[in-house]
């Protein structure tokens, strides 16, 4: 496939990722706040900077289709970018289940909240997978990086229907916050691992 060609669909799917993640993680944060659901939060945030980190990509790969000479030069500075986002969140939801277990709290259900994570668990697994695959045929280690933030989000939505399940249906204490730590740390080694490459 052309690399003009790949770019452009790079491009398409960096506009519908800045949809899609904008408009769940929206949704999502608003209705973690109101519940005080960590992992529906955690999903939210991951989601609104999948979205900004669509942006950064949209202009890395709008400068390489008119400058070329410039790529690599953007690609470096998308792929921090993305990569610092993965390590900022990484902190953000560990602190959060951190202090979730330690006090103890019992997030509430929301039906906005449900609805919105089951959507994502649907809709955002090809989007990451569709990312991916371009990412590897273009040798883009910024957007493999968005692809596994958009990948994350999913996981995310999922680990809070989880959760929610665990709590409601039996009980489990503590099921939300376990559910954000497990996803902090695969959102460091991540971070970190494209820092290294």
């Amino acid at each position: 496939m052309p690399r003009d060609h790949l770019l452009r669909r790079a491009l398409e799917l960096s506009v519908l990722s800045i949809i899609l993640s904008g408009i769940v993680g929206v949704v999502a944060v608003v209705a973690g706040l109101a519940s005080g659901r960590l992992s529906l939060l955690g999903f939210g945030f991951d989601a609104s900077i999948d979205a900004v980190a669509s942006v950064v990509l949209v202009w890395r790969f709008r400068i390489e289709r008119a400058h070329p000479h410039r790529a690599e030069r953007a690609e470096q500075v998308a792929e921090i970018v993305v990569s610092a986002v993965l390590l900022v969140l990484a902190a953000y939801l560990a602190v959060g289940a951190v202090q979730a277990l330690a006090s103890g709290s019992n997030p509430a259900a929301t039906d906005i909240g449900l609805g919105i994570s089951g959507i994502s668990v649907l809709a955002l697994p090809p989007l990451s997978i569709a990312k991916r695959r371009v990412a590897a045929a273009l040798d883009s280690g910024a957007l493999r990086a968005d692809s596994i933030l958009t990948g994350i989000a999913a996981l995310l939505a999922l680990i809070s229907l989880l959760a929610l399940a665990l709590t409601e249906a039996l009980g489990i204490a503590g099921a939300d916050a376990i559910g954000g730590l497990i996803v902090a740390a695969v959102l460091a080694r991540e971070g970190i691992s494209a820092f290294r490459a």
